[in-house]
């Protein structure tokens, strides 16, 4: 089976669960979340499609970008123990510059992924940050209040293979600096910071 088939089956099945779902009252409170991650995996798999590719230089909202991807980690991050928060600070009305959002949004969602990771087990805030950058441009800063980078590590964290994590590959950060830099003409930087990691996404308008 193809993925387009696995993803038009697995979308049948949410469909069958959300008709069963009034009588149900647990079922249809996890509803949503099936479709998201369905609609998620349609994503991903459109990613993989688009490597390699010119990236697009289509309009793209940066707010919503962030937006849609602060929802979909809100409602997978611990609230309970060891709580995870995080916030979102938009600009006023929309902030739009050419660019291919597929990739904006996996380059960001990769950052505040490292964000998550690096607050596991421990609880704490991620701060995600849309202001207009210089020119017609935006900056995106991803910033949580974990345990930091260590400064013997902080040149190599966009080497590809290097992982702090135990089951890190080592992609994640190196593939956003290559959409930010090669797809939009931009810089992903790390940001010296006192307390935490400090990502910049810097995009030309």
């Amino acid at each position: 089976m193809c993925s387009s088939d696995l993803l038009s089956s697995l979308s049948g099945w949410v469909e069958l669960l959300r008709d069963r779902a009034d009588a149900d009252p647990s079922l249809a409170s996890a509803v949503p979340h099936l479709a998201g991650d369905v609609e998620r995996l349609e994503r991903v798999a459109h990613r993989f499609e688009r490597i390699g590719r010119p990236a697009k230089r289509d309009p793209v909202d940066v707010n919503d970008v962030v937006t849609q991807v602060a929802t979909y980690y809100r409602a997978r991050v611990p609230t309970l123990a060891n709580a995870v928060v995080i916030d979102v600070q938009r600009t006023d009305g929309p902030l739009v510059i050419p660019g291919d959002r597929v990739l904006l949004e996996w380059a960001v969602e990769s950052l505040v992924k490292n964000a998550v990771d690096a607050l596991s087990g421990r609880g704490g805030r991620i701060t995600v940050t849309v202001s207009t950058g210089a020119g017609s441009g935006a900056t995106i800063r991803v910033a949580d209040d974990g345990p930091g980078i260590p400064p013997d590590l902080r040149r190599r964290i966009f080497a590809a293979g290097f992982s702090t994590k135990e089951a890190g590959w080592g992609i994640g950060l190196p593939l956003a600096r290559r959409i930010v830099r090669e797809g939009h003409g931009g810089r992903l930087e790390l940001v010296p910071s006192d307390r935490g990691a400090v990502f910049d996404v810097i995009l030309p308008g």
